[in-house]
């Protein structure tokens, strides 16, 4: 759904302005794997977090996004050509969003995931949703935890533009759906040890 010479150009220009402007620093890229399906997951602080993903990501992201954002007259036509996918409001997907998504793993494509289904603050509870898992048992694909440290303070929900901040993007060893378990089980095994690695995600970064 991605790899096209626009998606390799905008994630370049990304990464040509975000090392002055936010000291980019990116640890575990050799994480990903070089072939095959993937799904990044990250917690969501900041507008500023599927760039800083993608950017930092050695291959190419489709992204689950909100689906008033994509249909934004000034965002649709660069949302598509990135290869992101609309979802409701809330984070759950309708059924050609999960087509979408099945085909985007079933390709041997990385999906991008944010589990709470939009922005939420520091320190503010939200529903962690299973999407990212169920994708992984249907598709055996790896859940890569990613740790976004500084987007908040580069670029916090409800400031109309960024500022300089440090910003570091650290992926995390790849996540297996679990042997010997199926179903339900395996969603909440995946998702249990997810959670585990996002809630220490930000340890030791800058």
């Amino acid at each position: 759904m991605t790899g096209s010479s626009f998606y390799r150009v905008a994630r370049a220009a990304f990464r040509v302005l975000a090392l002055p402007l936010f000291r980019f620093k990116v640890e575990g890229a050799e994480r990903i794997p070089a072939t095959g399906p993937g799904i990044v997951v990250a917690l969501h602080r900041s507008w500023l977090d599927p760039a800083c993903v993608g950017g930092a990501c050695p291959r190419p992201v489709s992204f689950l996004m909100q689906r008033d954002v994509y249909h934004k007259r000034w965002g649709r036509w660069f949302y598509r050509r990135m290869g992101a996918i609309p979802v409701p409001l809330g984070g759950t997907p309708s059924v050609e969003a999960l087509k979408a998504a099945v085909r985007c793993l079933e390709g041997g494509e990385i999906l991008g995931i944010f589990p709470e289904g939009g922005i939420v603050g520091k320190g503010t509870q939200a529903t962690f949703h299973r999407g990212a898992a169920h994708l992984a048992v249907r598709c055996l694909a790896p859940v890569i935890p990613v740790a976004i440290h500084g987007s908040a303070e580069a670029w916090p929900h409800g400031r109309k533009w960024p500022t300089p901040a440090r910003v570091s993007v650290r992926f995390h060893p790849p996540i297996r759906p679990p042997a010997g378990l199926e179903g339900r089980e395996a969603v909440e095994e995946l998702m249990r040890r997810t959670r585990l690695a996002l809630g220490d995600s930000a340890e030791g970064l800058p």
